[in-house]
């Protein structure tokens, strides 16, 4: 049998080469690492939507806790005066410093060594589940925390931020007629408009799933071909106004994100001036480590919740 001798520190050893140690297994692994991380970036999970509804940010530092910005309030007015006056309305700049917390997060996977042993034996690449397992529990903690945030971190998400106004309708869409949907509908368009003094102009409808389905198959008149959906779509304060179409989408979250846990309607300016996910660190797996009788493989990334930048640029409308 062959026989190796190597020092360690000072020390002589000899071991049988033929013999499999841990390292053979890591080493395994490496070589599998490259083909087995493009499979799991291969992956597609239809419902996690959340990039769809929030802007995500990575171009923060990756050693970052925290990301300050400043806003500006700018206080300003001209008015009618003499040659010679000397009462000239003064402009002046309000500057406000905000804070966006962001969490240090993980998770792992890992094989063990008779799983190793085997795929080797048997020249069989190593299964992505477990991998693609892990990638997917980030995937849905990023989605937690854009739609819903976390108390604990004092971080709030797309749906709950105390800062955003919020009104109420007494409008039963199970039952209510089409006009009457899409009028209810487009109140929570208005409010943006309106409460905003015409800053913010909403393009985005977010409304439960069910509600969405009400719309989709609940028809606008008595007789007619054209449902609710499709008439609001072409019918609403945003298309009006630009001429552009009103994207209305469905969300499981909002089918109890409103007070007392009651569905929520929310109308939004989405760009990534309005609202933000900071994310400074995306999902990354390390190098696998061996752990007893297996290889574990960490992973770290890091993320926060939702920031409005300017909370005027969205409206809740909590429903029946």
């Amino acid at each position: 049998m062959p026989i190796k001798t190597v020092v360690v520190d000072g020390v002589s050893i000899s071991f049988d080469e033929a013999i499999p140690t841990i390292d053979d297994g890591l080493a395994f692994y490496i070589s599998q690492l490259a083909a087995l991380e493009a499979k799991i970036y291969q992956a597609k999970y239809r419902n996690i939507v959340y990039q769809e509804f929030v802007p995500v940010d990575t171009s923060d530092p990756e050693w970052v806790d925290s990301i300050e910005y400043i806003s500006y309030d700018a206080v300003t007015i001209g008015k009618f005066v003499g040659a010679n006056a000397r009462d000239l309305p003064q402009s002046d700049i309000n500057a406000n410093k905000s804070t966006i917390k962001v969490g240090y997060a993980g998770n792992s996977y890992s094989y063990s060594l008779d799983e190793l042993r085997k795929s080797q034996a048997m020249n069989i690449p190593l299964d992505t589940a477990k991998a693609a397992s892990s990638l997917r529990g980030f995937q849905e903690h990023c989605q937690r925390l854009a739609f819903r945030g976390d108390a604990d971190r004092g971080m709030f998400g797309l749906f709950n931020n105390p800062n955003i106004q919020l009104s109420t309708s007494t409008v039963d869409w199970a039952t209510a007629t089409g006009p009457q949907i899409v009028a209810d509908a487009n109140a929570a368009l208005i409010a943006v408009w309106q409460n905003s003094a015409e800053t913010h102009l909403p393009n985005v409808l977010a409304m439960p799933s069910d509600k969405w389905a009400v719309l989709s198959e609940t028809r606008m008149e008595p007789g007619t071909d054209t449902t609710v959906l499709e008439f609001l779509k072409k019918n609403n304060l945003y298309t009006a106004y630009t001429g552009q179409p009103l994207t209305i989408k469905p969300n499981f979250e909002l089918k109890t994100a409103g007070t007392a846990n009651v569905p929520r309607l929310m109308a939004y300016e989405l760009n990534d001036e309005n609202l933000v996910m900071k994310m400074p660190m995306a999902w990354r797996s390390l190098a696998p480590q061996p752990k007893d009788l297996q290889i574990k493989v960490p992973a770290e990334y890091k993320v926060g919740g939702v920031e409005f930048r300017y909370p005027g640029s969205a409206a809740y409308r909590d429903m029946v």
